[in-house]
């Protein structure tokens, strides 16, 4: 497998973000239930952070619904819907990222409303209950009853039961890919597309530092943007607790890949996770999934939220929202 850019072919915009974060960023070994509920508040739409993360579609009304789920909770979900459509409009299932353990949906508002615009779709973003307070697999749960609540409640929303998607970046992406194995297993037909971004499928206890150097990919000088693997083997720590991370709920990856609808996974050149996206690329594609795979050149993790600090937040978001647009078209048609 090619080895990673060195930093240096990094944009100068996502280089000043890697400096800004080293320079920044408390040890990982030491998150703090004030530092993650720091991350979990609502987000400010409004400059200067929309410089980073950008901005929401004009057109696209957003409203917040709170949805019951399996344990007796309510989780609380954001619904975007195009207004220039009318009708039952497909629907596109959001699992926002953040390591199991941080992040709020309303950052993903930029993202969420552009995918309903371009695919004509009423997204549905979850705000799934976070580790460690809520180990695993109470995210898998979470999300999976939110979207079969969806399909239930479809015309209460204005959406259409039978097309359905689902997307994710980071955990999101775990977290979609798992919804969706529960789905099928079901026999759930409506489901016609899978978005990964960055996705971490296989949270099995690996030693991602070895993983990289077996692979031979080259780590930047002063290590990974945005994400580095003792972050991940943080996170992992917070969700799991004493699971191993073996079943497939918490590693899809490890799960039934077969009968998975065409799927579309973004990977980021300068990640430590992305040769676990890469891979869980090529084994849905030897399970007779359809898969279209972009590798962004130069980009670090999380560059999808970041669109006004790295190259590929903006065609990334564009290919995604184009991808679901094709897979949700009111005919069904050959991929």
């Amino acid at each position: 497998m090619p080895s990673a850019t060195p930093s240096a072919w990094m944009p100068l915009r996502t280089r000043a973000l890697a400096a800004l974060l080293r320079a920044t960023s408390g040890p990982v070994d030491t998150i703090s239930p004030a530092r993650l509920a720091r991350t979990r508040r609502r987000v400010p739409l409004h400059r200067p952070l929309t410089w980073a993360i950008g901005t929401p579609t004009k057109g696209v009304t957003t409203t917040v619904r709170e949805v019951p789920v399996r344990d007796g909770a309510r989780v609380r979900v954001r619904v975007h819907r195009p207004d220039y459509v009318e009708g039952a409009l497909p629907v596109v299932m959001h699992f926002h990222g953040g390591g199991f353990a941080m992040g709020h949906p309303t950052a993903f508002d930029p993202v969420c409303t552009r995918v309903a615009q371009v695919a004509g779709a009423v997204v549905v973003s979850v705000g799934y209950r976070m580790a460690p307070e809520h180990r695993a697999p109470t995210a898998v749960h979470d999300c999976a009853d939110v979207t079969r609540w969806v399909l239930a409640h479809a015309a209460e929303l204005g959406a259409d039961p039978d097309r359905l998607a689902l997307t994710g970046d980071s955990a999101g992406g775990n977290l979609a890919a798992a919804v969706a194995q529960g789905l099928v297993a079901d026999g759930v037909s409506a489901l016609r597309h899978l978005a990964l971004t960055y996705p971490a499928p296989d949270l099995t206890e690996r030693e991602v530092d070895l993983v990289l150097e077996q692979e031979d990919v080259e780590v930047p000088p002063h290590g990974f943007p945005v994400i580095t693997p003792d972050m991940l083997r943080a996170f992992r720590s917070l969700y799991l607790g004493d699971l191993d991370g073996s079943d497939p709920i918490v590693s899809p990856a490890r799960g039934e890949l077969a009968g998975l609808p065409p799927t579309l996974v973004q990977t980021a050149e300068l990640d430590p996770l992305r040769l676990d996206g890469e891979a869980f690329a090529q084994a849905l594609r030897d399970a007779g999934v359809p898969v279209r795979h972009t590798r962004y050149r130069g980009s670090p993790h999380g560059f999808l939220s970041l669109p006004g600090l790295t190259a590929a937040g903006h065609p990334a978001l564009e290919e995604l929202a184009a991808e679901m647009a094709h897979h949700l078209r009111p005919t069904k048609e050959p991929a």
